[in-house]
């Protein structure tokens, strides 16, 4: 697949609609609006990352690194990954066209709507049927479905045995892989996955669904334009129109203005917040809410150790860097055990190691002087016997949302000291061990709690801080996706300017968040059509993908 991307210095000076960011947000928004018949301009400050381009040496992904937040920012800004350093968390995500698709697990899994109901959500966001309906058609765009045939898989089998000794039962969720060479409902062809397991550093074979290759190439396909290395700065009122400043990382920092009626800010949870944060600073009358309720979705991840039989977690790569002969190391994640109890959600999915936090291993078991254990690690090498015992598994819990997003020296970071401490996390961790132990593994917490980086947590699934709500005193965003003006009463909103990403999102939702963020989205751009008056057809068969769009 090649998507044609344009350089900041070639956008228009206004258009109907600007949507920033691409990840599940931004891509539903600029499918949507350019399906509305509206001219589109999608910006993205990453790079449109293609399946072979992604790094597979260590080398390679450390130079694809990018450090801000709390600390001078260092790296390339237009890296695949980002680390945000705060204040007891810090926050792992991605930068490029398809947003967090491009690195996750695609775990798809509906949320429980009655748990977001006790944690406050709108009620008009719950019972419209909207919601129901943003569901169904994220689901069927991102094509997700269970992983087929499981069992094949020996880190599968070890959560079969996890579960059993949970006395729980082991669950399939849909993910957003594809099985099978074929079209996607976009028109795009993917090759079937090849259970390399490595997801998580960007797939190199087109088989995991990423929004660039489904909602973005559908917006391109319907006239949108796409602008990669184009970070926006700042965003302001001018007039019935909406300002942005974006900046050109693809060469000389060159900055120009941008205009437009309709603005969808869907920069990633991060990134969102940044912008608005600057923008209340700057003058914009926004709810005294902004940055509140930041929820980490009661993230974690924690090791079974020495298992008694082996679990070939560790990914293979491609092209292969695994043993000729080794067993397929099966998707990044392929099943779930739900733990949840009257205490609260707590799902734990199995996940694959990289290489590069594989070789770490023995560095990691030598500080802690378990020495015989170290040498066992360094002598049978990534994917020797000692390796293949231990199983990465990451928790998606509850929290209370307290966290606070505020500005550092211009920049976005967590604030949020308790997060370890919270109640929620603690009872997950808790029921973690209890299964890995009655399993007859060792229990290992999260590792990479950094002490370089004052001891944070590092969480994938930040939530909040722009969160929707019935007025203004409660939240930034309303229910139908636009920005409260307080100017305008409690329940009174700017004209044209929405927020479509994981700021969005009020609470913890329980289970991985990519298909709640895609399906409110996709809610948000039902009632600007209905609103707008415009047609929104996305049920038809996709276009035939013209040759300046994709080949």
């Amino acid at each position: 697949m090649k998507l044609q991307t344009k350089p900041a210095r070639q956008l228009a000076p206004t258009y109907d609609a600007i949507v920033v960011g691409s990840g599940y947000g931004g891509g539903v928004a600029a499918s949507r609006l350019a399906r509305m018949g509206f001219s589109v301009a999608v910006m993205e400050q990453g790079r449109d990352w293609r399946p072979g381009d992604f790094p597979t040496t260590t080398k390679a992904r450390l130079k694809s690194m990018y450090v801000t937040g709390k600390m001078p920012s260092i790296g390339d800004p237009t890296g695949l990954w980002r680390l945000t350093v705060g204040k007891g968390l810090s926050v792992f995500a991605a930068t490029g066209l398809g947003g967090g698709s491009l690195i996750n697990a695609g775990i798809a899994l509906r949320p429980d709507l009655h748990q977001l109901r006790k944690s406050g959500w709108p009620e008009a966001v719950l019972c419209d049927g909207r919601l129901d309906e943003g569901l169904r058609r994220a689901e069927r765009m991102l094509g997700a479905k269970p992983v087929p045939n499981p069992e094949r898989f020996a880190k599968y089998a070890a959560m079969e045995r996890a579960a059993a000794a949970a006395g729980k039962k082991l669950r399939r969720p849909a993910m957003t892989i594809s099985h099978k060479s074929g079209r996607n409902a976009a028109g795009v062809m993917q090759e079937a996955c090849e259970h390399c397991g490595d997801c998580w550093s960007g797939c190199n074979t087109t088989a995991k669904t990423t929004v660039g290759m489904t909602y973005i190439a559908d917006a391109v396909d319907n006239g949108a334009q796409v602008f990669c290395e184009s970070r926006v700065a700042s965003i302001a009122k001018a007039g019935d129109d909406w300002a942005v400043e974006v900046e050109d990382l693809s060469g000389g920092g060159e900055r120009r203005q941008v205009k437009a009626k309709n603005l969808v800010l869907a920069a990633g949870t991060l990134g969102t917040n940044e912008l608005l944060l600057r923008a209340q600073s700057d003058g914009l009358a926004l709810s005294k809410r902004l940055g509140e309720k930041f929820s980490a979705n009661g993230d974690d991840l924690v090791f079974a150790n020495k298992l008694a039989q082996p679990a070939n977690a560790v990914a293979a790569g491609h092209p292969s860097q695994a043993p000729l002969g080794m067993p397929p190391v099966g998707p990044h994640s392929t099943s779930m055990i739900d733990l949840g109890d009257e205490l609260g959600p707590a799902c734990i999915h199995d996940g694959s190691m990289l290489t590069m936090m594989a070789r770490l291993a023995p560095y990691k078991e030598a500080l802690n002087l378990c020495f015989d254990r170290a040498w066992r690690l360094l002598r049978g090498g990534v994917y020797g016997d000692e390796q293949s015992r231990d199983l990465i598994l990451y928790i998606v819990a509850h929290d209370d949302a307290s966290g606070r997003l505020k500005l550092h020296k211009g920049r976005v970071i967590v604030d949020w000291p308790d997060y370890s401490k919270s109640a929620g996390l603690v009872a997950a961790q808790t029921k973690a061990q209890a299964m890995i132990e009655a399993m007859g593994g060792v229990f290992q917490s999260n590792p990479f709690v950094m002490r370089s980086f004052g001891g944070n947590r590092i969480i994938a699934h930040p939530l909040g801080g722009c969160g929707m709500a019935e007025h203004v005193d409660q939240g930034v965003v309303a229910p139908d996706g636009r920005v409260f003006d307080p100017s305008k009463g409690p329940r009174g909103v700017y004209e044209g300017l929405y927020v479509c990403d994981g700021a969005a999102v009020p609470s913890s939702v329980g289970v991985s968040p990519l298909l709640t963020i895609t399906a409110l989205a996709e809610r948000a751009m039902i009632l600007a059509a209905e609103r707008l008056n415009r047609p929104l057809d996305v049920d038809g068969s996709p276009r035939q993908l013209r040759g300046d769009a994709l080949v």
